[in-house]
């Protein structure tokens, strides 16, 4: 971050969101750039309910602006009844849902980048998940920042990208903030993304530093693969205007089949309508 920027903070509630947000509020007074949290709604009962009381705190705590966005205001439906009428996995349509939303506001706001928590355990593990399955161009995607491209993506970074989830939950109680000590029921927690945590975890205690060598030298390889990514096909979704692989992006193209029309534009116009109500001016 540079002087001047306005980056986007993704704050679930969770220790990563919440110890992420913190550093980065104070950081921006120390630095001169500017830090807007967002909070996703998911509309899953109780979990997002707790989740929202976390970020209230938090933003009494640090007097940070955040705009909080409900999934059920924007589509009508929250996260578990979209899943069902998609007949998608729950946490693979709240992946979808969660990434347009956040994409779409940042580009909306016109701000710099959006930050999010992953920290070197969630990296890691996906990492070696992707290979496993050989999704090689979502693979390489998982660096510590991917530029945006003008107007229909935003720039991501996950200043968390050698920090373990140990020393997020460390730092959250030493320093006394809230944070949701509950996990979303719909995760699996016999899904292989979690296999990995806990397995790399046990592997770097034998081995001191293997995962932290290990994303480092990724990094530094995947630079190497990068004409994997720029040969992709990157165009405006015909709805949305915002990036899509095809015509048509995968957040209209499902919300199409569910609502009767594609959700992107509903989307684009509802968060456009909440920065102008609720102060788009960041300079406040």
């Amino acid at each position: 971050m540079k002087k001047g920027d306005v980056v986007v903070i993704a704050i679930s509630g969770g220790k990563d969101s919440i110890a992420l947000a913190y550093v980065l509020s104070k950081l921006s007074r120390k630095y001169d750039f500017k830090v807007i949290g967002l909070h996703i709604d998911l509309g899953i009962e109780d979990f997002s309910k707790k989740a929202l009381e976390v970020v209230e705190e938090f933003r009494k705590i640090t007097n940070m602006k955040i705009f909080i966005i409900s999934v059920k205001d924007v589509l009508g439906l929250g996260i578990p009844d979209l899943a069902r009428l998609s007949k998608r996995p729950t946490c693979s349509i709240c992946g979808l849902v969660k990434r347009y939303l956040m994409n779409a506001f940042t580009v909306e706001l016109n701000a710099s980048a959006i930050a999010t928590g992953h920290n070197m355990d969630d990296i890691t593990a996906n990492i070696i998940k992707e290979f496993l399955n050989q999704n090689i161009s979502s693979m390489i995607k998982l660096v510590p920042s991917i530029e945006g491209v003008d107007a229909i993506a935003s720039k991501k970074i996950r200043p968390l990208y050698e920090v373990t989830e140990r020393e997020n939950l460390a730092y959250v109680l030493v320093r006394k903030l809230p944070f949701l000590k509950y996990t979303c029921p719909f995760i699996d927690v016999t899904g292989m993304d979690k296999f990995l945590k806990r397995y790399l975890v046990d592997l770097d205690i034998k081995y001191p530093g293997l995962r932290k060598s290990f994303i480092r030298k990724f990094v530094k390889n995947s630079k190497v693969m990068e004409n994997l990514i720029k040969a992709e096909r990157v165009s405006k979704c015909k709805y949305c205007g915002l990036i899509s692989s095809g015509d048509v992006c995968a957040f209209c193209r499902i919300t199409e089949r569910i609502l009767g029309r594609p959700g992107g534009p509903l989307v684009r116009e509802f968060i456009r309508k909440y920065i102008i109500n609720v102060g788009k001016s960041i300079n406040e």
